[in-house]
C-alpha cells in the first residue's frame, strides 16, 4: 500500500483553472503545508525543491498542497497577463478552503511567492489564522519605479508591469510587522535579485519578533545547493512541530 495519497487536478478560481497537486500521508493530521512558487516558477519549485520538501514533510505526517500561480505553469491563462493581486488572492483562496475544512495550516512561499504569502496573510479572510510562514528568498519590490503600461520580456516570457506595481502597491513591510505567527526566513548570502537594503530591512524585521533567520553562505538567490536545502527543510520541520500542536 502506497504511503502517500497524490490527487492531480485543476480548480476553478475566479474564472480560472488552476493545476493543482494535492498529497496527503495515508494517516493524515489535518495540518498542511502550502507551498506558493516564484515569477517565471511553477509547483516543482527551484530545482524541485518543492518536491524534495513535499516528501520529507509527508514522512512526518504533514498534507501538502502544490499549485501553479493563475498564468503560469500548467494553470489557465498567458502569463503576459500576471497579477501579483491575483496570487495573493490565490494563496487566500486556498488558505481559506483548508481552514474551512478544519486543517492547521502554514504557508511556504519562495522568492515573489514569499511576498505574496506575507501579503496574503494580512487579507480579513486568514489574518489571525496562520500560526507559521515559511519564507524564501521573500523580494519586497518596495522600490520600484513606476512600471504599469509597460511589457517586458525575461527567461522568454513576456509580462506586464503591472505584476511589479502591483507587488510594490501591496506594501510588504507592514505585511510582514503585523503577522504574529512563526516565521522562518532564508536568503542566499550573495541573492543578486533581491535588493541588499530590503534584504536587510526583512531580515531585521523578522529578527525584532525573535524569529529565526537563516543566511545561506555562498548561495544566490536560486536554486540552493543540496546539502544546503537539506538543512532548510530540516529547521523548518522542527519550526512546524513546534507551532502545530
Amino acid at each position: 500500500m502506497s504511503m502517500v495519497n497524490n490527487k492531480v487536478y485543476f480548480e476553478e478560481i475566479n474564472g480560472k483553472k488552476i493545476f493543482c497537486i494535492f498529497s496527503e500521508p495515508d494517516e493524515p493530521t489535518r495540518k498542511i503545508i502550502i507551498m506558493s512558487h516564484g515569477f517565471r516558477g511553477s509547483s516543482i519549485g527551484p530545482a524541485r525543491q518543492f518536491v524534495d520538501f513535499a516528501q520529507l514533510l509527508l514522512k512526518e505526517g504533514y498534507s501538502v498542497l502544490r499549485f501553479d500561480q493563475p498564468n503560469c505553469g500548467n494553470s489557465e491563462g498567458d502569463f503576459l497577463n500576471s497579477s501579483f493581486k491575483e496570487w495573493v488572492a490565490t494563496i487566500v483562496y486556498f488558505s481559506k478552503k483548508y481552514l474551512e475544512l478544519s486543517y492547521q495550516v502554514a504557508l511556504l512561499g519562495q522568492s515573489m511567492g514569499a511576498s505574496a504569502t506575507v501579503v496574503a496573510t494580512h487579507n480579513p479572510a486568514i489574518a489571525g489564522k496562520i500560526p507559521c510562514i515559511l519564507l524564501w528568498v521573500p523580494d519586497p519590490k518596495s522600490n520600484i519605479e513606476e512600471m504599469i503600461g509597460k511589457v517586458y520580456e525575461e527567461g522568454g516570457q513576456k509580462y506586464d508591469g503591472r505584476f511589479w506595481q502591483e507587488a510594490k502597491d501591496a506594501n510588504f513591510f507592514e505585511c510582514l510587522n503585523s503577522y504574529s505567527g512563526a516565521i522562518h526566513l532564508v536568503y542566499g548570502e550573495t541573492d543578486k535579485y533581491v535588493d541588499h537594503d530590503l534584504k536587510n530591512k526583512t531580515i531585521n524585521i523578522v529578527e525584532g519578533k525573535s524569529q529565526p533567520v537563516m543566511i545561506l553562505k555562498g548561495q544566490d538567490h536560486s536554486p540552493w545547493d543540496y546539502d544546503l536545502a537539506q538543512q532548510v527543510y530540516q529547521e523548518e520541520i522542527k519550526i512546524l512541530h513546534d507551532y502545530f500542536k
